[in-house]
């Protein structure tokens, strides 16, 4: 499916503000310099630090290492290169 940026925007606008998914991307893309009140400051960065992406970044190698271990743990099996 290949959607336009218009399209992404009106998908993300109609989200519930029940949806937990709304308060999620609310919190990545609010400024919270710009809110006044000392307390939903507080609260928005809480919820920006909780729901941030991990900045790790993982060559293949070690990918391929770590999930050959793993595997070959679990299941006792042998693998060749991926």
């Amino acid at each position: 499916m290949n959607l336009g940026i218009n399209e992404v925007r009106r998908k993300m606008a109609s989200i519930p503000e029940s949806e937990p998914l709304y308060t999620i991307i609310k919190s990545r893309t609010i400024n919270t310099a710009k809110i006044k009140d000392k307390s939903e400051r507080k609260y928005w960065e809480e919820m920006k630090r909780i729901n941030r992406i991990p900045d790790i970044y993982i060559s293949n190698q070690e990918l391929e290492v770590d999930l050959k271990k793993k595997l070959g743990e679990k299941n006792g099996n042998k693998f060749t290169k991926i």
